[in-house]
């Protein structure tokens, strides 16, 4: 038999209370009533004694009941702001804070959808009750009904559905996240209370009756809803999530598969798990892979990588095999946000940088795969395309340029012009001659030419492309310097004018 609430407060009532109900409660039947009332209103299950008809519509009736109350209290709350106790009131408000979230007073509008009796990781560690009110989502306390925190649903922005990994049986778990990056910091910052996360679980297949509640609008009844024992439980997670109005997204086997036979047995999901294990720092998680992005989840707090949040595609992502060939690491580089501190021209943002390790070899395959297939989307936004622009600009204004390195061989070819000719030895007088004459008709030449030379550099410059130059690939020597290409040259006249040093030492001989 259930225990009677009335019996239990009866002695705390006051006196002449407890008296007139002690003569109203006689007749056995009136105090069946009274105590179902206290049932009612205290949110506890239907007594035993009331009729059938009474135990059907008890769960839509509370629910009703207590939307009721909870607007009858805001109301109240609201009116004593002008009570003359006011610093009292204020302190015991701020001691009384839902660590940093929502006030409960606060108006979050009608009750949309109701999941019952689930168990949550954040904001809260505890079962409650998860209400989608129209600009809330709001933890109700299964004993007290007391609401132990608020959401706004303005301040969330991406929700995931992922399949548990690591359960004996298949699991689903609700992801939702107000940012990318989370602020780093304690929980109870002010920075930190502007980001809330929401993370719960369920599983895949009811080990239990799951109950909802779901209201169309203000005029009309909650429907209560039941997913028998053994029913699926993913139509109400979507139902749920369909209320949120932010974006959902489901890691697929089809994008990234585990390589590690035997994690996906139990999951939730199709086809293997699309996530595997790692650890950041020392707290174990799981990497998700995604079209749009990578997630760091199930482990507080949550992060997410856009695919076009990371810094490019060459450092966005990195891959290293540990020695030994058992595990590895990954390197996730994301981009600064523009209102973080800016660069100046000579800085190359390099990201911010976050490190997962012991990951197992057997994901290598798995994870380049991933890469080779999305490495084009790194960093793929609107301003990512001139932010390159000015990157290669910085590099072009450096020490070297296509334009110097012609000028320079061009110095240096007449310079090596002149001191062949000053060493010419006095026994190939004419052969000096000769040249001399033909340097002034190169030199009459190029005079008259100079237009026409100008015009073909200008067209060489324009069909070369700077980004197939060697001396600007990434890796590329730094320019030599004179002293070495003069040494250089001198190596090679020596090969090129053996002969004729032969013949000037023949001619000394004699």
């Amino acid at each position: 038999m259930s225990t009677s609430y009335y019996h239990v407060i009866k002695p705390t009532l006051p006196t002449e209370l407890a008296t007139q109900l002690e003569q109203l409660c006689q007749n056995p039947s009136t105090e069946l009533l009274l105590n179902g009332l206290i049932h009612f209103v205290c949110g506890a299950h239907c007594p035993e004694t009331l009729s059938d008809g009474i135990r059907t519509e008890w769960s839509r009736k509370q629910q009703a009941a207590r939307d009721v109350l909870n607007s009858f209290s805001i109301e109240n709350k609201r009116t004593r702001t002008d009570d003359g106790d006011e610093p009292l009131h204020a302190k015991r408000r701020k001691l009384g804070s839902n660590d940093g979230h929502q006030d409960c007073s606060e108006d979050v509008g009608l009750s949309l959808f109701t999941l019952h009796a689930l168990s949550v990781t954040s904001p809260i560690r505890k079962k409650v009750d998860i209400t989608i009110h129209e600009r809330a989502l709001r933890f109700t306390s299964l004993d007290t009904h007391t609401t132990e925190a608020t959401v706004l649903l303005s301040s969330l922005r991406r929700a995931f559905l992922l399949p548990t990994r690591g359960k004996g049986k298949a699991h689903w778990t609700i992801v939702l996240i107000s940012s990318d990056a989370p602020v780093r910091g304690k929980p109870n910052t002010a920075s930190a209370q502007a980001s809330p996360q929401v993370i719960f679980g369920i599983d895949a297949i009811a080990s239990s009756p799951l109950t909802t509640t779901r209201r169309s609008n203000s005029d009309s009844d909650p429907q209560v809803e039941t997913t028998t024992k053994g029913g699926k439980t993913l139509p109400s997670l979507r139902t749920f999530l369909s209320h949120l109005g932010i974006q959902l997204l489901e890691p697929t086997a089809d994008v990234f598969k585990s390589g590690c036979s035997g994690y996906g047995a139990n999951t939730a999901g199709q086809g293997g798990i699309p996530a595997v294990e790692a650890y950041r720092a020392a707290k174990v998680g799981s990497l998700w892979f995604m079209k749009e992005g990578v997630l760091w989840g199930e482990s507080k707090p949550c992060e997410f990588w856009a695919v076009e949040d990371l810094l490019g595609t060459s450092q966005g992502l990195r891959l290293l095999a540990h020695p030994g060939g058992r595990t590895c690491s990954l390197t996730l580089a994301r981009k600064r946000a523009s209102n973080e501190e800016q660069l100046s021209e000579d800085e190359e943002d390099v990201g911010i940088e976050t490190e997962f390790n012991m990951i197992d070899a057997r994901e290598l395959e798995s994870i380049n795969q991933w890469i080779r297939t999305y490495r084009h989307l790194f960093g793929n936004n609107d301003n990512n395309g001139q932010e390159e622009k000015e990157k290669k600009k910085k590099v072009h204004t450096g020490p070297i340029t296509i334009h110097q390195i012609g000028d320079d061989e061009d110095e240096e070819d007449d310079d090596f012009a002149i001191d062949s000719s000053d060493e010419d030895s006095p026994g190939s007088g004419s052969d000096s001659s000769d040249s001399s004459d033909n340097e002034k008709e190169d030199g009459s030449e190029g005079v008259g030419s100079g237009t026409d030379s100008d015009e073909d550099d200008e067209e060489e410059e324009k069909e070369l492309d700077e980004k197939h130059h060697p001396l600007l690939r990434p890796g590329a020597l730094p320019r030599m310097s004179k002293a070495a290409i003069e040494m250089a040259t001198t190596l090679a006249m020596k090969d090129l004018l053996g002969d004729s040093e032969g013949e000037e030492e023949d001619e000394l001989d004699e």
